[in-house]
């Protein structure tokens, strides 16, 4: 975020952090890795199947507790049932081959199996020095959040006025128009303050809307703008204006921050970079560092608050969702009954 009176960038910073390959991520496991591994006596010999050459039937025991599960040496894979069965999928308990047969944490599973858990618990993975990131169409909220960022620039642009109607002043707040609060996120000085914010807006949304999914994400970012801006409120001039989406996209690094941390990944990186972006909000005047800091602290506690219900069910996990974005908003709602630049 930007004060409107001193123009100036929003936040640098275009590197972003990762982790180790297959650390487990928002989902709580490590996805099965496809691993095919030849069962002996699954294809028969020159001689067939009852040949010199033939090795022994399969076993059918399960791997993850010796458990036989009654394979006999004629029983078919029920995807190819021209090829013997080496083991039973461990979800549907049907007799597979060696070619459908999916290494998982527990035993095998088919890939029926494998196709069908991934819709239902996707699973996201933090990798190091990835060089490719999920597509805008497969994070449509940040997509999404960049044009409606973009057009009330060039609308912004067009009509001056716009950007004072929209900013957020800290008097203007107290005397009742709150909806500033929310409308400063959106809008942006210059074409520098919004293309490095948009630039870190397109990075990091797209590693945490997938984690997240959407309804998540978008709460998360809107509630990290509010803290933002009322950080901006309580300690910066309340005769000063100050627009930019840069309080929430720091939410969005202390969420990532706190899903890696969850995954067990290396938060070195992202450590470094919210580092550096402070310190460029100290350094480089017309910066608001007040609403940095307030969205990377309210971005920690809601995605800290989201990883509460986790394996409690869905109904239970979407209460403590709910319930920490109602306490955090509260809690903001009560710091806007101080006056505003209290420590002015």
């Amino acid at each position: 975020m930007t004060d409107a009176g001193a123009p100036g960038p929003g936040e640098g910073g275009f590197s972003w952090p990762s982790s180790p390959a297959g650390s487990p991520g928002w989902g709580g496991r490590t996805p099965p890795v496809p691993s095919p591994q030849p069962v002996p006596g699954s294809q028969g010999g020159p001689n067939g199947p009852s040949g010199p050459n033939q090795g022994p039937a399969p076993q059918g025991s399960d791997q993850a507790g010796g458990e036989t599960v009654g394979l006999g040496p004629n029983t078919r894979c029920y995807e190819h049932p021209d090829r013997l069965a080496g083991a039973i999928c461990r979800s549907c308990n049907r007799p597979i081959c060696s070619d459908c047969m999916v290494q998982a944490p527990v035993g095998w599973h088919c890939h029926r199996c494998v196709r069908r858990n991934a819709r239902t618990s996707p699973v996201v993975r933090y990798q190091p020095g990835a060089v490719t990131l999920p597509g805008l169409l497969q994070t449509p909220v940040t997509l999404a959040l960049i044009i409606i960022c973009v057009l009330l620039y060039i609308a912004s642009t067009a009509y001056p006025n716009l950007l004072n109607d929209t900013a957020e002043w800290g008097i203007l707040v107290q005397n009742g128009e709150q909806y500033r609060l929310f409308t400063a996120i959106f809008f942006h000085v210059d074409f520098l303050h919004i293309t490095l914010n948009m630039i870190s807006l397109l990075v990091i949304g797209r590693l945490v809307e997938p984690a997240m999914g959407g309804a998540r994400y978008l709460a998360l970012f809107l509630v990290s703008g509010l803290g933002g801006s009322v950080a901006a409120y309580l300690f910066s001039n309340p005769q000063t204006a100050s627009v930019g989406a840069s309080g929430a996209i720091f939410g969005l690094f202390g969420a990532y921050f706190v899903l890696a941390r969850r995954a067990a990944a290396n938060t070195s990186g992202i450590l470094v970079l919210i580092g550096v972006n402070i310190a460029y909000s100290f350094i480089v005047p017309g910066i608001s560092w007040q609403a940095h800091l307030g969205g990377l602290a309210t971005g920690v506690v809601v995605a800290a608050g989201y990883g509460l219900g986790r394996g409690r069910g869905k109904r239970q996990e979407r209460f403590m969702d709910v319930g920490t974005l109602v306490v955090v908003c509260v809690v903001l709602g009560l710091l806007l009954l101080l006056p505003p630049g209290v420590t002015s």
